[in-house]
């Protein structure tokens, strides 16, 4: 044993060292009072309000949580993982994994889940698994509240969920609400191989309709009409998808609540629908029904659609915000009660601190994140709940703040010593609280697929952790 330790308190050491920059988020997510991240680990983390088991963490509960915790497996057993895409809706969450398959959890009610059933799930349950076919191959997500959509490999969109407006768009309609809505993926209209949008570059919905940007530019809309959100000119309803007239050279759309923003190739942002807080940005509070130019803003490279409000990231790592601001959406330190239909940027964050290098962004709900090319993620809006992950529910976040335990990449100097009998003790110094996993595998060309402990806080200035040493080849590692 003691020739055998120095080896393993060598490897120990190397592990970790490769090991502290942790897992970037590759996606950020949000929906009704709660945020989701996806890691480039394939994890899911949320946080917020877990009504309904919207937090995927297995608590039969609607007890919050105030900084970011790992969504559970599917029965509780483990952490979820291999997932290359999340999307956050109004009570529940989706996530695609590796394999193409889609899986749900949260409130199901309006069968928001795609399982047939409509019972509630608070870990993720596989999607389409009863359909005819089966949901699978599935290469891209869109949504938002209380529907669905989903593109296969083959190009076609399927959608699940409330059709109370024909947001299915396949030329249906369950109306009243109170009848049993689409349980299981349903295809979309006109997007069966040579349809106009099979192979849509991107889907996404907002309450009562859908959306897709087709290969060649165009936006093609479905659903509820009834603030101008499907672009068409009018305000009457399509139950099958329509294309938005004299809208070309789109490369990027995002749905908010009633109504739609377009990327152009060009870097000008158009948009269409509700504008009673002034979330099309062109300077009235007027619906619009067709396409008009958000003012004020140029080289944008990212658009995103909240409740009500509107973001645009722009080249230069700057975000752009118009809509409302009753909770302080806008991000500029203040709130208002009235319409915000100009575009301003967001100058500093809650320290004072100029607020750029943002390379990834969204509005969802009425709060908002951001994250910098550094790694750390920022939020800001609503925070009722613990949305925007800062720890409290003391107050809404009228400027953008950090969220706990996902902070700037920091070299982070690991030491290791000899413990206990078996163990060694790992020690490192930071100013902050940091949440990280014990994990260990005994063969790393498998990966590190095994969690000793979990969502373990530690406690500045010098936190320390002790791991078992074996007389078998085991490797350890701390996943912040």
């Amino acid at each position: 044993m003691n020739h055998f330790r120095p080896a393993i308190l060598l490897v120990l050491l190397l592990t970790f060292i490769i090991s502290t920059h942790g897992a970037d988020v590759v996606s950020v997510w949000g929906g009704a009072r709660s945020t989701i991240i996806l890691k480039s680990d394939g994890t899911v983390w949320t946080w917020g309000a877990n009504f309904d088991g919207k937090l995927g963490i297995g608590e039969t509960n609607d007890v919050r949580e105030l900084t970011p915790v790992e969504v559970h497996d599917t029965a509780n057993v483990g952490y979820f993982n291999s997932v290359k895409a999340v999307m956050g809706c109004e009570m529940h969450n989706v996530a695609l994994k590796s394999d193409g398959t889609v899986w749900c959890w949260g409130w199901n009610a309006y069968a928001q889940l795609g399982n047939g059933t409509t019972n509630d799930s608070w870990t993720p349950t596989q999607t389409g698994l009863t359909a005819t076919p089966p949901l699978t191959n599935v290469v891209k997500l869109g949504g938002r509240p209380y529907f669905t959509l989903a593109e296969k490999a083959d190009g076609t969109i399927w959608a699940w969920g409330m059709n109370q407006y024909g947001q299915m768009g396949d030329n249906t309609v369950n109306t009243p609400l109170s009848i049993p809505q689409v349980a299981v993926p349903v295809m979309v209209s006109n997007s069966a191989p040579g349809g106009q949008i099979n192979g849509a570059l991107q889907i996404t919905c907002g309450y009562q309709f859908g959306a897709a940007l087709a290969t060649n530019g165009t936006v093609w809309t479905w659903g509820s009409g009834s603030h101008g959100e499907l672009g068409q000119g009018a305000v009457n309803p399509s139950y099958i998808s329509a294309q938005v007239p004299g809208l070309t050279n789109i490369t990027a759309i995002s749905a908010g609540w009633f109504h739609i923003l377009a990327l152009k190739s060009d870097g000008t942002v158009w948009a269409w629908g509700e504008n009673a807080h002034g979330e099309v940005g062109d300077g009235t509070v007027v619906n619009r029904s067709s396409p008009v130019q958000v003012l004020n803003v140029s080289n944008i490279l990212a658009v995103s659609g909240g409740d009500n409000h509107s973001s645009a990231l722009a080249a230069d790592g700057t975000i752009w915000k118009w809509g409302i601001n009753d909770l302080g959406e806008l991000g500029n330190g203040t709130t208002n009660a009235t319409a915000n239909p100009f575009p301003t940027q967001i100058l500093t964050d809650r320290f004072g601190n100029g607020f750029s290098n943002v390379v990834m962004m969204a509005a969802r709900d009425y709060h908002n994140i951001a994250v910098k090319a550094d790694g750390s993620v920022w939020m800001w809006g609503a925070n009722d709940q613990g949305q925007c992950g800062e720890g409290t529910t003391n107050n809404d976040c009228w400027r953008p703040v950090p969220v706990v335990g996902l902070a700037a990449r920091v070299p982070l100097a690991l030491n290791v010593a000899t413990g206990s009998p078996g163990f060694a003790n790992l020690s490192w110094s930071s100013a902050t609280g940091q949440f990280f996993n014990v994990e260990f595998s005994t063969n790393l060309i498998s990966g590190f697929n095994r969690t000793m402990q979990s969502n373990l806080l530690a406690t500045p200035p010098t936190n320390m952790v002790s791991v078992p040493l074996t007389n078998g080849a085991m490797f350890y590692r701390l996943k912040f």
